[in-house]
């Protein structure tokens, strides 16, 4: 029974879910709204498989979701806000010992992070990783208000390079805006 279960979890729910229209695609000028004014813009062309757009008409200026998720061309991203109280150093750390700690597979980070600078002065930090499939770039930020948000962007070596600029865009895209 639990393998039927996870055949249907692992390929027949994405069959339909693709089949199925209704996801966003991302226009110029679109904004993920993450709630309480954080905001990320998405690259152009990519599709909004959860989370909520600025301005889309479920949704009352400054509130939001608290995750999403993009696709395109077999790379992913995914945003999560949540409570913080540390730096965006300590954020990318306890993110690295949660990847660490996953039986799905192991992650192993390239060692070296870079800074990203956002908009309105908000500073992250960003490493690069892999695991036996796939190539990643996690990005996290400490935010004035007590939150932290992670972005992390995967999918094969070759389509992740492909979208280098769209993803360092969207890492540098990250605003915190003043609600009304």
């Amino acid at each position: 029974m639990v393998f039927v279960i996870a055949i249907v979890l692992r390929g027949i729910i994405p069959l339909i879910d693709s089949a199925v229209a209704g996801h966003d695609v991302v226009r110029a000028g679109d904004r993920l709204n993450l709630d309480a004014g954080l905001t990320v813009t998405p690259p152009v062309g990519w599709q909004v498989v959860d989370g909520l757009l600025v301005g889309a008409s479920t949704v009352e200026p400054g509130a939001g979701s608290s995750s999403a998720t993009l696709t395109d061309d077999g790379v992913s991203a995914q945003a999560q806000v949540a409570p913080f109280t540390g730096d965006a150093n300590a954020l990318l750390d306890q993110i690295n010992r949660n990847n660490g700690k996953s039986d799905d597979k192991p992650v192993y980070t390239d060692g070296s992070r870079g800074v990203v600078n956002a908009t309105g002065g908000i500073v992250g930090v960003v490493e690069n990783y892999t695991d036996t499939s796939n190539d990643g770039i996690t990005a996290a930020y400490a935010l004035p208000d007590g939150r932290g948000l992670v972005i992390q962007v995967v999918g094969a070596g070759n389509q992740l390079s492909a979208h280098t600029a769209q993803v360092s865009a969207m890492l540098r895209s990250v605003s915190l805006e003043a609600q009304s």
